[in-house]
């Protein structure tokens, strides 16, 4: 009796294991053609670049492969003297030029460090930065020098603002040494940069002009990132507070409005601003019928709309001949009699640059992020907006104290993802719209890999490039995830 209990334990065991085993192989056979395709079309490439970094890999037949080491990643991030310098300063400007970035990077990181630990002095940082921003605005503006430090001063002084809402009130300490840092350090990256700039020259110049394009293009990232609150936080109310019948009224008001308009000027001979009257109006009475969904589609249509369709639209309206953005300059330049040549925008090497981050703008500003904090905006409980009414804050506070620290996690992965997309992006304006020109002031590093890899056929420098910018978005986003996880998570 015992024998068979045991024996029958046994195989009950047995039996039990091999169901397992086949449910294992089963649930192997299953999920195996996905493993099988992200080896093949993920990881295999991956290594397969990481390798190349370390040759001279070409696909022109002429060239032999051989393992060359580093000489790809020395000629990318190298220096060397001028030709037509016969002086010998053993580096010096070198290191002042890279103790200076060194001293605006970590001026950032102190920042950065004095809103996580609530330095003293938080606020007075942020109301120095916020003030230097706007001084390098008008500075920029006023002497007509590079745009790159106008939008500088733009993107710092709305980075300050983070700075200006922490609850610190004390205006001494070491809250204020981030903001110090980095208005030391954009001093000494001019100045030096002019001695730099007459000893040295780097061994790949062009790799340095497509950083500097695609660091100046990530401008976009916070302009993007606080339009699309802005723009969430006014669709996220009603559009109007009335009864139905007063609705219904307005919006045949606004129809009418609309008609009467459109057949006067196109009987006056004007029927390009009768449409936009029209469609201005129709746009008005939507919203009054249908409510903010109405311009959350709107604003949302340049997301769903084919990219390439969207970038040579542009590229007409930047014409400076007939496109429709020099309209209105040109009768502010004839209403107050200024005799000036009108912007040619893309055409233009430093009005380029601005110009794609413009039209980025109007594209991203209503897309995925609006939604997100649209979404984000919907979960803050009620109640928490009725306790602050209750002890008296007003709209400011309210968003201060409720609105951004409920979306602290939303703005995290946004501020993420967008700085990684920033990164990676600008081949494609570039490739439709200015073909990288003019003189190579809209080509980014992802528009470098393509030219190195698929015109020059050089596929070892590419993968360096390549690798260099993962660096860059790993190093980024590491830094994000250190200082933001924690504070979205407070």
């Amino acid at each position: 009796m015992e024998r068979d209990r045991a024996g029958g334990a046994g195989s009950g065991h047995s039996s039990r294991r091999a169901r397992k085993r086949g449910d294992l192989l089963a649930a192997i056979g299953f999920l195996s053609p996905n493993f099988l395709g992200f080896a093949l079309f993920v990881a295999y490439p991956i290594l397969y670049s990481l390798c190349l970094v370390f040759t001279n890999r070409s696909l022109k037949p002429a060239i032999p492969l051989r393992w060359i080491g580093l000489a790809n990643v020395h000629e990318l991030l190298s220096f060397g003297h001028r030709p037509d310098y016969a002086g010998n300063d053993h580096g010096v400007w070198i290191a002042l030029w890279l103790g200076a970035w060194l001293l605006f990077a970590a001026g950032l990181l102190l920042t950065l460090l004095a809103m996580k630990a609530k330095w003293r002095g938080v606020r007075a940082g942020g109301w120095l930065a916020l003030a230097s921003g706007l001084g390098l605005l008008v500075a920029s503006v006023a002497t007509r020098s590079h745009p790159g430090w106008g939008l500088f001063g733009i993107a710092w002084a709305i980075a300050s603002a983070f700075s200006i809402l922490d609850d610190d009130e004390s205006f001494a300490g070491r809250g204020i040494a981030g903001p110090v840092c980095v208005l030391v350090a954009a001093f000494a990256i001019q100045a030096a940069g002019e001695g730099f700039n007459e000893r040295w020259q780097a061994r790949d110049p062009l790799f340095w002009k497509y950083l500097y394009n695609t660091l100046f293009l990530m401008f976009l990232v916070p302009l993007q990132i606080a339009g699309s609150l802005g723009l969430a936080l006014v669709l996220a109310r009603p559009v109007v507070a009335c009864l139905p019948r007063e609705r219904v009224l307005l919006t045949v008001v606004s129809l009418g409005a609309g008609l009467l308009g459109l057949c006067g000027l196109w009987v006056s001979g004007k029927p390009d601003l009768a449409i936009l009257w029209l469609l201005f109006f129709l746009i008005a009475a939507g919203g009054l019928a249908f409510g903010s969904v109405t311009f959350r589609t709107l604003f949302f249509i340049p997301s769903f709309t084919a990219g390439v369709a969207i970038m040579l639209l542009w590229k007409q309206m930047f014409n400076p001949d007939f496109g429709i953005l020099n309209e209105p300059v040109r009768m502010v330049y004839d209403l107050f009699g200024i005799d000036a040549a009108l912007p040619r925008w893309i055409y233009d090497p430093h009005l380029a640059k601005p110009s794609l981050i413009l039209m980025g703008f109007w594209t991203l500003v209503g897309g995925t992020n609006m939604l997100i904090y649209l979404a984000g905006l919907a979960g803050i409980p009620g109640e928490l907006y009725e306790a602050a009414q209750i002890d008296g804050a007003g709209p400011w506070q309210k968003f201060k104290s409720v609105t951004w620290p409920q979306l602290a996690p939303t703005t995290f992965y946004i501020v993420v993802m967008t700085t990684i997309a920033g990164i990676q992006g600008g081949f494609e304006q570039a490739r439709v719209m200015t073909e990288g020109g003019p003189a190579g002031a809209t080509k980014t590093l992802s528009y470098y890999i393509y030219e190195k890899a698929f015109q020059e056929l050089g596929m070892g420098y590419a993968s360096a490039v390549a690798w260099i910018m993962f660096i860059m978005i790993f190093g980024l986003t590491a830094l994000n995830w250190k200082f933001g996880s924690r504070h979205a998570a407070e």
